[in-house]
């Protein structure tokens, strides 16, 4: 069984969702458009959707911490075995230009820690849709190489 459930999922996505649209507005209210740069508004809503998963997370193991600075893990959940699980986080949109989805991570964490959990959360334009994908024990031959211009970050091979 996994450690993370469908309503953990459903629960951190609607808290997430109630949170873009208190920062829409406020963006709206200083005439800001949030939708112009969907990598900057993600940026914007990663720490958010870190900290909504910890706190589902909190409701049912002994201990999830939300950190994410750099050097630490997005998320760490401590089971009842005591076994502590660290969970990447990652948010995500189709591209405006060509619509693709890309699941990225940085090259240096995961050639360090050697296998990690990751969530990508697939926001559409509006928050008003997600897909949520977890995946179990990723390594560096799940992800392409680094490329010259990609700043330290790998994408997934999607087969």
């Amino acid at each position: 069984m996994s450690y993370l459930t469908r309503d953990h999922v459903l629960k951190a996505c609607t808290r997430l969702q109630e949170f873009y649209y208190s920062l829409n507005n406020l963006y709206n209210l200083f005439e800001i458009d949030l939708e112009s740069n969907r990598g900057r508004r993600n940026i914007l809503m990663s720490e958010p959707m870190e900290r909504f998963l910890a706190d589902e997370l909190n409701k049912t193991h002994s201990a999830a911490i939300s950190d994410g600075r750099t050097g630490k893990a997005d998320i760490v959940i401590k089971l009842e075995n005591e076994e502590e699980i660290e969970l990447e986080c990652k948010l995500t949109s189709p591209h405006l230009s060509s619509g693709s989805i890309s699941f990225q991570t940085d090259f240096e964490t995961l050639e360090k820690k050697g296998s990690l959990d990751y969530i990508y959360i697939v926001a559409n334009e509006d928050f008003t849709g997600f897909c949520v994908i977890h995946f179990q024990g990723l390594t560096i031959d799940d992800f392409r190489s680094i490329s010259p211009g990609a700043r330290g970050k790998v994408q997934m091979y999607k087969h």
